[in-house]
């Protein structure tokens, strides 16, 4: 069924019933008093630096030593509400994500004004449940910020950190797919608390309340845009008894190949193969048992003899030449000692990979042994694991925490102490999101939600839940509600 725009006229104003294809599934509900109170207890700031214009050179002062400091508006001022401009983040800490998109639409203010190509994008992220938490529109050209409510993430004094880094990647993936202004400094953006009567301030709807992990928010938009996304290595052993017998098996293959490789260096190559009546198609077959050939031996090593004589002719080893080598090997191998079997050479990339540790052995004589291109490489945190394990690992370790004041103990301790401190941060935000939303569904409805309705629309747990009302000391109606 077609949706369509409708109109009606209820004591003297007009209302637009709204639908999902002309508002981009956004709320058209201008944002009151306590959504903006809501914002400033997710953001966690007793003050912000705000601009009460584009001028913001104005939005510093002068110390008496005659450096700049900026100017800082305490959140629960009225002088907050006069900057239409505010810094939500800062180098140390963010608990939003703000994009700032730069696609004109029409002069109004409202959802229905957007651009229909914005309209459509916050609809399928809606639609995924990656919608902003606010949406703020330029009355005079259609054009909007949004803004998600994150975690807070952290950084040090130079404002690096993995987890900056993290926003970073969400905020241009998340930016681009939407149009966003590539200039946008990501420092002053509009501000949503704004209460002043300027023509052009943005006009501010909040969409929900939703709490979003960065890491979840850019796998599923890079799910949703069909970019691929980082995924952590897992554990492929169940013990670490199977970790330390795959690496010894990897250790044992890679022996073998390097005996192989010492029996070619031996041959003198080019000399004598066109006197050996052994060899097929200038390939010397390897076996298994008659009838049956080592395939993969027989390529590697005539890899590594193509690679010898590249060298001694003073030419390159290129990969495409030590991989047609090697290829041609396997081929010759394939067709007189198939012994039913059917072609298994290994996939490209582990072809170049083979061509790197040809060369890496020609060019040294004493390089490390360099094995097969099998699958299942340990990861970094199973190497460490396994090295760990052993015996000198184990000294290692125990070495470092003998003296429980040394330098490394203290730096681990103190790194300890800084992120216990901001999970407890972390945990009391929470808490006091869950207050606030438990008082504020009571003022609106005259009811407290019901704590599972808490963990849908917050995405916390019910303990969670249940500290924090017992902190706040909210006491929820015991037995069952009453049947209308």
């Amino acid at each position: 069924m077609a949706m369509s725009l409708v109109n009606s006229t209820t004591s003297g104003t007009t209302r637009h019933t709204q639908t999902t294809d002309l508002y981009g599934g956004l709320d058209d509900t201008p944002a009151s008093g306590l959504d903006r109170e809501a914002l400033l207890a997710h953001l966690g700031r007793k003050v912000l630096h705000g601009s009460r214009g584009r001028d913001f050179a104005s939005a510093y002062l002068t110390t008496k030593n005659g450096t700049r400091a900026p100017r800082m508006y305490r959140v629960d001022s009225k002088a907050l509400g006069k900057c239409e401009y505010v810094q939500l983040t800062n180098k140390q800490y963010a608990s939003v994500l703000v994009v700032d998109i730069d696609l004109p639409g029409d002069a109004g203010g409202h959802p229905i004004n957007l651009p229909e190509q914005v309209k459509q994008k916050f609809s399928q992220l809606i639609a995924h449940y990656l919608g902003p938490a606010w949406v703020g529109i330029n009355p005079v050209n259609g054009k909007c910020q949004a803004i998600w409510l994150i975690d807070p993430v952290y950084a040090d004094a130079s404002g690096q950190s993995r987890a900056m880094t993290l926003l970073a990647a969400a905020t241009h993936d998340l930016g681009q797919w939407l149009g966003h202004d590539s200039h946008f400094s990501h420092r002053f953006s509009r501000s949503p608390f704004y209460t002043g009567d300027s023509p052009t301030a943005y006009r501010w709807y909040r969409q929900h309340h939703r709490v979003y992990r960065l890491g979840d928010l850019l796998a599923g938009v890079r799910a949703m845009t069909g970019q691929e996304s980082y995924a952590k290595p897992r554990q492929q052993f169940s013990s670490g008894r199977e970790l330390i017998n795959a690496v010894k098996a990897r250790r044992e293959e890679a022996e073998r190949f390097k005996a192989l490789s010492k029996d070619v260096e031996a041959e003198l190559a080019g000399q004598l193969d066109q006197y050996d009546p052994e060899l097929i198609q200038g390939v010397r077959v390897l076996w298994i048992r008659e009838g049956r050939a080592a395939r993969d031996e027989t390529a590697f090593r005539h890899a590594l003899k193509t690679g010898h004589r590249l060298r001694q002719a003073g030419q390159r080893m290129t990969d495409a030449a030590i991989i047609d080598a090697y290829e041609h090997a396997y081929t010759v191998a394939q067709e007189v000692g198939a012994d039913g079997r059917t072609p298994e050479l290994p996939p490209m990339k582990d072809r170049q990979t083979m061509a790197r540790r040809v060369r890496g052995y020609v060019t040294t004589s004493k390089g490390e042994a360099y094995g097969s291109s099998a699958t299942g490489r340990a990861t970094s945190a199973e190497r460490k694991a396994l090295a760990t394990m052993g015996r000198r690992g184990g000294k290692k370790a125990a070495e470092r925490w003998k003296d429980p004041n040394s330098d490394y103990a203290t730096d681990l301790r103190t790194k300890l102490q800084g992120a216990n401190e901001r999970r407890a941060v972390t945990g009391r935000v929470t808490a006091r999101q869950i207050a606030n939303f438990f008082d504020d569904t009571f003022i609106q409805t005259g009811e407290y939600p019901s704590i599972p309705q808490a963990m849908n629309e917050l995405g916390v747990s019910r303990p969670t839940v249940s500290r924090a009302l017992k902190t706040a000391g909210i006491q929820l109606p015991r037995g069952r509600k009453k049947k209308q």
